[in-house]
């Protein structure tokens, strides 16, 4: 049997990962085996092995694929230059319009958020989503305080309950619109929340 080239392996671990993301969106990650998978990618079980250690392993690699092409990295967020409240809202939009053009990326977020239970074995992958929160939560942090000494944010916001608002007006508009999409536009809406809330912010003048 020849061997593959490097675009063939590529697009085995394409195959894949398209497969892995359907079933488990479709059966949930716990009720989804790695025979179901190869079936669907049209693999073998040994092809997913020369790939990924186990299912864990390719759940991770799935969460950095589909997030790196979708411009979601938190690398990539955590870059952002904020000079005024204004960016930090189009932060926001940025991700609520990748939500709305990216069936892939939407797809992705539901798996995670309502078809996947966090048990053990993906307890190392909570704490990572953790972490990632945490810091960008610490950016917002940092961020508002900077621009409070810089004479944009009211002086009497406290920057820790503000960036935490911030995230759980994120958080709660992503539930809501994943569960049902068709009940309004997350960008439009999410647009109109997020601007009420940092306008709240705003210092006079």
């Amino acid at each position: 049997m020849a061997r593959k080239t490097k675009a063939e392996a590529e697009q085995t671990r394409q195959d894949i990962f398209n497969a892995a993301l359907e079933l488990f969106h479709d059966r949930g990650f716990s009720r989804t085996t790695l025979d179901q998978i190869a079936r669907k990618a049209g693999v073998t079980r040994g092809a997913i092995y020369w790939h990924f250690k186990d299912k864990v392993d390719l759940f991770v690699g799935l969460k950095d694929e589909v997030e790196g092409s979708a411009g979601m990295r938190l690398e990539d967020f955590l870059q952002i230059s904020v000079d005024s409240l204004a960016d930090m809202q189009e932060g926001l939009l940025s991700f609520f319009r990748s939500l709305e053009e990216n069936l892939r990326f939407r797809t992705y977020l539901r798996t995670v958020l309502f078809r996947t239970e966090f048990t053990d074995d993906l307890q190392p992958l909570m704490e990572q989503y953790q972490h990632r929160l945490r810091l960008r939560q610490q950016k917002d942090e940092d961020d508002l305080r900077r621009l409070q000494k810089a004479g944009k944010v009211r002086a009497d916001v406290d920057c820790i309950q503000a960036a935490l608002a911030v995230r759980v007006l994120m958080i709660g508009l992503l539930h809501t619109w994943l569960m049902d999409s068709d009940i309004f536009s997350i960008a439009e809406q999410g647009g109109a929340l997020t601007g009420e809330y940092f306008a709240s912010l705003r210092a006079d003048g």
